[in-house]
């Protein structure tokens, strides 16, 4: 032991640096290696059962789902699933898993599944039945929005989005807005998309129900 603690001390200040820049290396390299697994599997998921093409089950929704995945996947305004799930709504709360979100609620299980996922789903069908105009909780546009989703939050059909744009709607509406811009090679890309959305919204998009 005593000769294990000389030899610590024997350590350099540069060398226990650079031992705290690898273990912080590494740390990062296993988030950003979760992250894009996380982003994967979204994007095999949302392929093999063809969200593009909109009008989806609510059973289609799974435990690693976020409220915002669901919000955008769904065309249903995020604010509206907040107050059907009785959530304050926080950006950090729209990104965590619904399973995990269901744990930090303390709201067990409905059929061997987190009873968020049950209220989700009804919620999508409430939806559905009586559409309503929330305006964007995010109040800006954001890149994992879709077309649809913007026209459903803000009470602008979704036709004259795309007219407004210039740009085709047909299977184009439920894709995230950074997918379309660079499948349409819109010109200026994501960004100037986002900039043209945007000034639609702030022309015609209902206020907000929650500041």
């Amino acid at each position: 032991m005593k000769n294990l603690l000389n030899r610590l001390k024997s350590v350099s200040l540069a060398q226990w640096l650079a031992l705290a820049l690898v273990i912080l290396g590494l740390g990062v390299m296993i988030y950003k290696a979760r992250g894009m697994l996380e982003f994967y599997k979204e994007v095999q998921y949302a392929s093999q059962h063809d969200f593009a093409a909109g009008n989806l089950s609510p059973d289609l929704i799974r435990p690693w789902m976020s409220l915002r995945y669901v919000a955008a996947a769904f065309a249903v305004p995020q604010q509206y699933l907040y107050q059907a799930a009785n959530i304050q709504p926080k950006k950090e709360t729209s990104m965590i898993a619904i399973n995990r979100l269901n744990s930090q609620m303390d709201l067990g299980k409905v059929d061997g599944q987190p009873a968020l996922m049950q209220t989700l789903r009804a919620a999508i069908l409430a939806y559905r039945a009586n559409p309503v105009a929330t305006g964007l909780l995010e109040k800006q546009v954001e890149n994992w929005m879709t077309m649809q989703y913007v026209a459903n939050s803000c009470a602008i059909s979704v036709e004259s989005l795309f007219e407004g744009l210039n740009l085709p709607a047909q299977g184009n509406a439920y894709k995230p807005l950074n997918f379309l811009a660079t499948e349409t090679d819109y010109s200026g890309g994501p960004k100037a998309l986002l900039a043209n959305i945007q000034k639609i919204v702030d022309e015609r998009c209902v206020k907000p129900a929650v500041p």
